[in-house]
């Protein structure tokens, strides 16, 4: 689009609509059959809850249930027409579709859908725990079926980067998916996370020049590698997922080094350019970020010294400790029966038998 080179790309928008599925709402009309019905009453606007729906649709008259939710309907339409003398013999249910952007999940707007269509200004509901609950059915997106969401809202209320990542994080590139943006949060939340890395509450940057610990290194390798894997077999959704775990443990461990975070904004770039970019400069780099090289994984970072392994007393499990991997055996019975929890349970009785299992566990007999 830029014209910086000379072919043709291979992709030519954000979105493949033939890959991503609408998730329509429905309502329920009820269709009464009447027995005696008075000139002037109409019933085309009571609009029943889908538990209310499925249970009409699929028990025969004469079951007790049916007859309860008859009676419930009965009573509505008794509500509504007080002076009528109306008697139901039965009752149908025609979905009709509403418009996703009036449905929160899948609770209906009542109001926003009376709004919606002056025939439905007058509509009643029989509700469910005092919500009116929609019908949801995953089809092709349509603006018949109004299962349309607008690519320019979603930007707008979350930004162009959510939006692209939760299109990356529906699931396999190769498969169809639902849109539904209930999940759309999620990913938005991350964004937030990433922030708060470089930047607190008061918007005062974190980012230091300190070098990066084993365990900060460990987890930015183990980030690159599997970003490089995901991106080339295209699984992005995966890729994304690393993201978040990655921003997660560097939250935990509170890290807020250049070195690291540095390269993690580089490799988050083809996922979320815009922030990236921003925060590429923020932190004091000049030039575009699309100019950096990309991080090199190096599987000497992702190479365990230690473990942390199960100490037990005579088979039952009483402590953990963190143990160098190369440490001989002799070595690792000084430490653990030196260890306060240990000396606890032997209570000064003689060891019996000190069984160490490399890389696995430590039991004490006693």
């Amino acid at each position: 689009d830029l014209g910086l080179i000379t072919f043709d790309e291979p992709f030519k928008k954000l979105l493949n609509q033939g890959m991503i599925q609408g998730s329509s709402r429905f309502v329920y009309r009820a269709i009464v059959k009447a027995a005696n019905e008075t000139d002037g009453i109409e019933t085309n606007n009571i609009f029943l809850s889908k538990r209310y729906a499925d249970i009409f649709n699929n028990i025969s008259v004469g079951d007790k249930k049916w007859d309860e939710l008859s009676e419930i309907l009965s009573n509505k339409i008794s509500q509504l027409y007080p002076n009528k003398n109306y008697v139901a013999k039965g009752f149908a249910f025609l979905p009709l579709h509403v418009d996703v952007n009036i449905v929160d999940g899948i609770e209906l707007d009542i109001e926003a859908f009376k709004k919606s269509k002056l025939e439905y200004t007058n509509a009643e509901f029989i509700l469910e725990d005092g919500k009116y609950i929609c019908g949801v059915e995953t089809e092709k997106m349509s603006k018949s079926k109004f299962n349309t969401v607008n690519p320019n809202d979603i930007v707008e209320r979350f930004g162009a980067d959510t939006f692209r990542m939760y299109e990356m994080f529906l699931g396999p590139i190769d498969q169809s998916k639902p849109w539904d943006t209930k999940g759309i949060e999620g990913v938005h939340r991350f964004i937030k996370k990433l922030w708060r890395l470089f930047f607190d509450e008061q918007k005062s940057k974190l980012v230091t020049e300190e070098k990066a610990t084993a365990d900060e290194l460990k987890v930015l390798h183990r980030t690159i590698k599997k970003i490089e894997e995901d991106t080339e077999r295209f699984s992005y959704n995966t890729a994304v997922s690393a993201f978040m775990v990655c921003v997660n443990e560097l939250t935990d461990l509170k890290c807020h080094k250049k070195e690291v975070l540095e390269q993690l904004l580089i490799l988050l770039t083809p996922y979320a350019p815009h922030v990236s970019e921003e925060l590429w400069h923020e932190i004091g780099n000049s030039g575009s970020i699309l100019d950096a090289a990309y991080p090199t994984f190096n599987p000497q970072y992702l190479v365990e010294t230690t473990k942390e392994y199960p100490v037990s007393i005579n088979g039952k499990m009483r402590t953990t400790l963190v143990l160098d991997l190369a440490a001989t055996q002799d070595q690792v019975q000084e430490i653990v029966l030196a260890n306060p929890v240990v000396q606890k349970w032997i209570e000064g009785k003689p060891v019996k038998k000190f069984i160490f299992v490399k890389g696995k566990m430590v039991n004490v007999v006693i």
